[in-house]
C-alpha cells in the first residue's frame, strides 16, 4: 500500500465515523432513535478519536510529501479521480458495509437499512469523502509551494549571474554630471552653468 493511498484511508476513516454521526443527526434526531433500529453507536466516539489522529498524521504527512515533491521536483500529483472521486466513492462504499455490519451484528434484518437513512448516509458520505480528498490535495499542494520556496533560497547561482552588491555601485550625480540632467526633480544650480 503506497502512502498515498494510506493517508487517503486515514482521512477517511475520520470522514467516515463523522459522517455516520451527523447521518443519524439528521435522520434520526432523537437520542432513543438508532437505538429504536436496533443498532449501538457505543463505539463511535472512540472510532472517531482514532479516525481524527490518523486524518491528522495524514495531513501531515500530504504536507510533508508535497514538500519533497517542491524541493526535488519531478514527482507529479494525482489526479482528480485520485485526488475527489476514489475517496468520494470509497467512503460512501464503507458507510454502506458498516450500517450492514452493525444491523448484522444487532441481528436486526438488513431490510431495516432501506430508507431515508441508506440515501442520506451516502449521500453525505460522498460530500465528507470529496472534501477529505480535497483537504489532502490542498496540504499537499501547500507543501509543495513550500518546497519550491525553500529550494529556490537555498539553490546556488549560476556560473553567468553575479550577486548583486548593496548598495548599488552607481555613480552619484556629482561624478557625472551630464547623467544628473537625466534624474527627475528640481534643477541644480551648479549643473545649469556649465
Amino acid at each position: 500500500m503506497s502512502n498515498r493511498v494510506a493517508r487517503g484511508l486515514a482521512v477517511a476513516a475520520a470522514g467516515l465515523f463523522a459522517g455516520h454521526i451527523v447521518v443519524y443527526r439528521i435522520v434520526a434526531p432523537d437520542a432513543s432513535q438508532p437505538a429504536s433500529l436496533g443498532v449501538s453507536h457505543a463505539y463511535l466516539p472512540l472510532a472517531f478519536a482514532v479516525g481524527l489522529l490518523a486524518a491528522v498524521a495524514a495531513g501531515a504527512g500530504a504536507f510533508l510529501l508535497g514538500y519533497r515533491r517542491g524541493t526535488a521536483p519531478g514527482h507529479r500529483r494525482p489526479g482528480l479521480i485520485g485526488t475527489l472521486v476514489l475517496p468520494a466513492v470509497a467512503q460512501a462504499a464503507a458507510f454502506v458495509a458498516l450500517e450492514v455490519l452493525e444491523r448484522a451484528l444487532a441481528g436486526v434484518p438488513i431490510g431495516s437499512l432501506v430508507g431515508p437513512l441508506l440515501s442520506v448516509g451516502v449521500a453525505l458520505q460522498l460530500v465528507v469523502g470529496a472534501a477529505g480528498g480535497l483537504l489532502l490535495a490542498g496540504l499537499d499542494r501547500a507543501g509543495e509551494l513550500s518546497g519550491r520556496a525553500v529550494a529556490a533560497r537555498r539553490r546556488p547561482l549560476g556560473r553567468n549571474t553575479e550577486a548583486h552588491p548593496w548598495p548599488p555601485a552607481t555613480p552619484g550625480p556629482i561624478s557625472s554630471p551630464r547623467r544628473s540632467l537625466a534624474i527627475r526633480g528640481p534643477p541644480v544650480l551648479a549643473y545649469i552653468s556649465h
